[in-house]
């Protein structure tokens, strides 16, 4: 007679959470292989990355050239700065003279977007040039600073400084780190690579969400490919400030690698690591860069994010626990 360890089945009582889990697991599985069906046409027609959102997909890549009057304005940190207040109105009107070295004739230069990160960087130290890509919306007359990402990577791990610094804003929802969670489970099982996800914090909502951009995803690294112009179109009716990178070390420690200390180092960005995805609890590194003093620092999770153990389902008679202080 075969033992049955089944307490459902002993006493035929069906596992509506059990069958729950099926029913999601069989629609990831779909959803897992029309993305890898959709990646293989990609593929075929010259495309160099697998995504499943289709937002980035989704917006044509038509960069606009820089037509600044007087009017346009630059979104940055959720602030809507005329263009007026680092360019005079003959620079605007004219362009900014240059002047060939050995000749005595002036030309002037139509303004583009260099420039003006050139210009806002005196006064936001945060748009560095390899951070950052400023691009022109026509219809909206608005220019964006658009954070951009270094590639990121399991590469020779390095151990950093464990001091703990806390970030000044409200804790981050569970929910977004469950979500990428979630997902980078989902990639690592079905193709063993990273994930990658940018989290902004919504000034006008003053709520935080998250977007998976347009990547290249390999069992080592991952790279922000997104086109600027199509993040810039995707955040273009928002007041924004991005707040986090965050990326999956899939089945490996949550360990910075030297590839990631090399890629980490805006100030003002909290960097996290979510790795092996294949326990039950996968581990997590949160951390920033601090430029003075050239490193990184590690900060407490529960400093960054909401914890999922706050509240109970039900209330619990505990009046049995005696406690003893040492």
């Amino acid at each position: 007679m075969t033992n049955q360890t089944d307490i459902f089945s002993m006493f035929g009582i069906e596992d509506e959470y059990a069958e729950e889990k099926k029913r999601q697991e069989e629609a990831r599985k779909k959803q897992m292989e029309e993305a890898a069906k959709r990646a293989e046409e990609r593929k075929k027609a010259g495309a160099t990355s697998t995504s499943t959102s289709g937002t980035a997909s989704s917006i044509t890549k038509k960069e606009e050239p820089f037509d600044l009057n007087m009017d346009t304005f630059i979104c940055h940190l959720g602030q809507e700065i005329p263009i007026t207040d680092y360019f005079s109105t003959e620079e605007i009107e004219n362009g900014l003279p240059s002047k060939k070295k050995g000749e005595e004739e002036v030309t002037y230069k139509k303004i583009e977007g260099n420039e003006v990160r050139k210009r806002l960087e005196k006064t936001f130290p945060d748009l560095v040039a390899a951070y950052t890509e400023m691009v022109y919306i026509k219809n909206k007359n608005m220019i964006m600073a658009v954070p951009k990402a270094k590639r990121k990577g399991l590469f020779q791990e390095v151990k950093e400084s464990s001091d703990s610094l806390a970030p000044s804003f409200n804790p981050i929802p569970f929910s977004i780190l469950s979500d990428f969670i979630c997902l980078s489970k989902e990639y690592s099982n079905q193709f063993g690579v990273e994930l990658y996800g940018d989290v902004y914090y919504d000034l006008t909502q003053q709520e935080f969400f998250m977007d998976i951009p347009h990547q290249l995803a390999t069992p080592l690294t991952v790279e922000r490919i997104e086109d600027a112009y199509v993040t810039a179109m995707k955040l273009q009716d928002k007041k924004f400030i991005k707040v986090m990178e965050i990326h999956s070390h899939h089945k490996m420690l949550a360990k910075p690698s030297r590839l990631d200390n090399e890629s980490e180092r805006q100030e003002n960005i909290l960097y996290v690591i979510i790795g092996r995805v294949d326990n039950f609890f996968p581990d997590i590194t949160v951390r920033i860069f601090n430029k003075k003093a050239d490193k990184h620092f590690d900060i407490n999770p529960y400093k960054v994010f909401e914890s999922p153990f706050y509240l109970m389902n039900k209330d619990y008679d505990t009046s049995n626990v005696e406690v003893y202080e040492q």
